[in-house]
């Protein structure tokens, strides 16, 4: 299996970036609540190396909006959220504090749009810099752990996931998600070779 090369790893950085800053205009327009982003990191790794992950997302129980992709490039994106961080950015946005009536359907539903409009910011980014468009499956709101979230048979043992942490800054309080995009075998390297492609340009 083909591993990125230096050059085409920060072309992808950089196509993720933009993703990210694309979604987060996207999000200050429609949502009351100022947002920043930012992108500390960025890595791939194996469904079955769990080593990467971080600490925080270790837990029992995550917040995550999930989507599925087709076309040259096959998988499902997710945005994953710890506990405490969803909940801070749902009252953040919303209002509504942890405990109140309704406040599961809530986070469902704040989580689902600030997923959706950040998952279609990074895939519809990556899809146009490569021209290579997606067709998008509807976002869900799953809870669980991260190994039952990320858990996609189709992919199998090799299937690639690249990891890409978002810090979202809302009304001064800082607030972790991290976005995965899950690869098939074969979609993971159809990626490496249109990024080399686009290196060479």
């Amino acid at each position: 299996m083909n591993i990125p090369s230096v050059q085409q790893f920060d072309a992808l950085k950089e196509i993720v970036n933009i993703g990210v800053g694309r979604a987060a205009a996207s999000l200050n327009e429609m949502l009351d609540a100022h947002i920043d982003l930012q992108v500390p990191s960025i890595c791939f790794f194996n469904l079955d190396d769990a080593s990467k992950v971080p600490e925080y997302l270790k837990v029992e129980r995550l917040s995550c909006v999930q989507m599925g992709f087709q076309g040259t490039f096959t998988g499902s994106a997710a945005l994953v959220f710890p506990p405490e961080s969803a909940a801070k950015l749902v009252t953040a946005m919303t209002g509504e504090q942890p405990g109140a009536p309704g406040m599961n359907a809530v986070m469902a539903g704040t989580l689902n749009e600030v997923g959706n409009i950040l998952l279609n910011g990074v895939m519809g980014t990556m899809g146009n810099i490569l021209s290579r468009p997606f067709d998008y499956s509807f976002p869900s709101y799953l809870e669980g752990s991260l190994s039952e979230l990320l858990s996609k048979p189709n992919l199998g043992v090799e299937g690639m996931a690249l990891m890409v942490q978002t810090n979202f800054q809302v009304k001064s309080m800082e607030i972790e998600g991290n976005v995965f995009l899950l690869f098939e075998l074969d979609a993971f390297e159809s990626l490496i070779q249109t990024l080399s492609e686009l290196y060479q340009k």
